[in-house]
């Protein structure tokens, strides 16, 4: 057997066996195809490293990755020892595993995947041509394992595009947070608005001690429903049992205040943008104050929120003009992403756009369109996605100031040599955003606690 020498041998570890198997599966939905019950098999060969550890499950359609972040980092402030996991990624593999916001160094990621090969091998030799060990699971392993090394005090988990079927949900989670439901992965959760939420609420067990639903319109009623069967020892609710109010968002960031039936918490500042992103905060303010056992020191939350980075979401890299980075891939993320430029009060926006060919380009465009003085199609300089052919006569279609420009940075540079523009947004698939980063020579391994 091989051993891993390498970064990049571990991370090839992590997708060897999805990638085996992709071409022979012929099922799309998720409770056919996944199979968490072979993470468990992992885990158990490995001696259970989840055993004994502290951990927050967060699932949802939009905001699971902000609020993950925001509850570790205001854990973090408050003395607790946190692990993080989340994905994608932007630049590098261990971005998507952190403690107190530093992700895990290339040796420790390269150590622990050797220590997962046995285990992992010995599954593998009994699947069948269309089963496979997922990815996130494999990255899940390596995770718990560093987490029980470094002697973590708790663990926030970022559930995948499901969550009842998602590798994760092996977890013995003490906490589930369910950002807001929407439309999404049909193929893959199923043809309604029920199934989806079905999948969202899977990470709630029998002895979840705290569940905090951000729910929106007509999810909200499906999401109650199903409470009485989950029977969880308590749910408090967005909008009803805690809130964000007077929120100002700005081009430094978003102002608010939060009340919860322990505290309020007025004029918080977050350095994160959006109006959105209130919401979130204070979602993780909730959860906060529940494993903290009380009501959160207001000068903690304050400093945590005006700190925190989290990249790529709605994210000024850049001043004069101000450079705005984020992952929208559909249409209703692109939603977001236009609050946030219209409370920057920007005129003169160019915008840069590149989501990939499976995705929903034709929506981002649309929205992205409305409020640009011209709008770029371009792709990322390393990526193994494929891209709309289409994407510059959709583009055309909806506004005359369209062009296609290839690579990234040529389209960077177009876009700084536009008259009057004191604004550049790029948005798309989180490759054409790791993109971005490297091009303004940013570093992710460290994006503090």
């Amino acid at each position: 057997m091989n051993g891993i020498h390498t970064r990049k041998e571990a991370e090839d570890l992590i997708y060897r066996s999805y990638l085996r198997a992709v071409g022979n599966i012929k099922e799309k939905r998720d409770a056919e195809v996944r199979k968490p019950e072979l993470t468990r098999k992992l885990f158990r060969l490995l001696g259970s490293p989840d055993r004994g550890q502290k951990f927050i499950l967060v699932a949802g359609s939009k905001g699971k990755g902000s609020t993950a972040r925001l509850i570790s980092s205001l854990l973090s402030h408050l003395g607790w020892k946190v692990g993080l996991f989340t994905s994608p990624h932007l630049v590098a593999f261990n971005e998507r595993i952190r403690i107190d916001g530093k992700a895990i160094p290339d040796g420790d990621f390269i150590r622990l995947a050797n220590e997962i090969l046995g285990p992992f091998t010995e599954i593998e030799s009994g699947l069948r041509d269309d089963e496979y060990q997922g990815p996130i699971g494999l990255a899940l392993a390596v995770a718990c394992l560093w987490f029980k090394e470094k002697n973590t005090d708790i663990n926030v988990i970022e559930c995948g595009r499901g969550g009842k079927f998602d590798d994760v949900n092996i977890l013995d989670n003490e906490w589930a947070v369910i950002t807001p439901v929407m439309e999404e992965h049909m193929t893959h959760l199923g043809p309604t608005m029920d199934d989806v939420v079905s999948h969202k609420l899977g990470i709630i067990k029998p002895k979840t001690k705290f569940v905090y639903v951000s729910g929106q319109g007509e999810t909200l009623p499906k999401i109650k429903e199903r409470m009485g069967d989950l029977a969880p020892a308590h749910v408090f609710y967005y909008g009803e049992d805690f809130f964000a109010e007077n929120i100002s968002p700005g081009e430094t960031g978003t102002c608010f205040d939060v009340r919860t039936p322990r505290a309020f918490y007025p004029r918080l500042r977050l350095s994160l943008m959006g109006a959105f992103q209130a919401v979130n905060a204070a979602v993780a303010v909730k959860v906060c104050e529940d494993v903290y056992g009380g009501a959160i020191p207001y000068q903690t939350a304050d400093r945590c929120f005006a700190a925190i980075q989290w990249p790529g979401r709605c994210e000024l890299i850049d001043r004069n003009p101000a450079v705005i980075v984020d992952g929208a891939i559909n249409e209703k993320s692109a939603a977001y992403v236009k609050e946030v430029i219209e409370s920057m009060g920007r005129k003169n926006v160019v915008s840069i756009v590149g989501v990939p060919a499976d995705k929903d380009y034709k929506g981002v465009i649309r929205v992205v369109s409305g409020f640009s003085k011209k709008l770029l199609i371009t792709s990322p300089d390393i990526s193994y996605l494929t891209f709309p052919a289409d994407a510059l006569a959709y583009a055309r279609s909806l506004t005359a100031r369209a062009a296609e420009i290839h690579p990234l940075e040529a389209a960077v540079k177009a876009a700084m040599r536009e008259r009057d523009v004191d604004a550049i947004l790029i948005v798309g698939t989180q490759s054409l955003i790791a993109n971005a980063k490297r091009l303004w020579n940013q570093n992710l391994m460290d994006i503090g606690k």
